[in-house]
């Protein structure tokens, strides 16, 4: 999978590193290792058109301006392989870009994720993933609730982490904001 993401500007990188370090001490958390860039994601798909894709992007990005991102409190995707993560707060602005990433890329996109489509996307950061379980889920949120997750941060690119399966992501482009 691939996926089409902003990354976090400092020091809000840096403090999702220090995060994904501390449940990998503590609570021998690694799986978030696998896409190892803080961020939040746009889309994700299988496969994309990667030239056709960038050029969708930084169109795009020729008329979007950086913007606010706001995050709050922690969330926690439940079912057989749970997510920790801190959500992003969606605002009119948020939502109408997402759409048009989403509308626009599609004809560079295969497989692409239904978890990311417009009625169904939650953005978040995740803080952990693949490798939470019953005996580590009750620790590590007691460690993390009474955390304050009340950023805010400007986002000022659109970024493709390509990830082939069993690799770990590393960018392939990152496209200035500068509508």
């Amino acid at each position: 999978m691939h996926g089409l993401v902003s990354l976090l500007p400092q020091p809000y990188f840096q403090q999702v590193e220090a995060l994904w370090q501390e449940l990998e001490t503590d609570y021998h958390l690694h799986g978030i290792h696998v896409t190892p860039l803080a961020h939040f994601s746009w889309q994700i798909a299988q496969d994309y058109d990667f030239e056709r894709l960038e050029t969708i992007i930084r169109d795009i990005a020729a008329h979007t301006s950086p913007f606010v991102l706001r995050t709050t409190g922690l969330g926690l995707f439940t079912g057989f392989r749970p997510v920790l993560f801190i959500p992003v707060v969606k605002d009119a602005s948020l939502l109408k870009l997402h759409a048009e990433i989403w509308e626009q890329t599609q004809p560079a996109s295969q497989g692409l994720s239904i978890y990311y489509n417009p009625e169904r996307w939650m953005p978040h950061i995740s803080l952990a993933y693949e490798d939470i379980d019953a005996q580590n889920i009750g620790p590590v949120m007691q460690a993390l609730t009474f955390r304050t997750f009340n950023w805010e941060m400007t986002i000022d690119n659109i970024a493709l982490i390509y990830e082939p399966e069993g690799e770990i992501g590393r960018l392939k482009f990152t496209i200035a904001l500068h509508g």
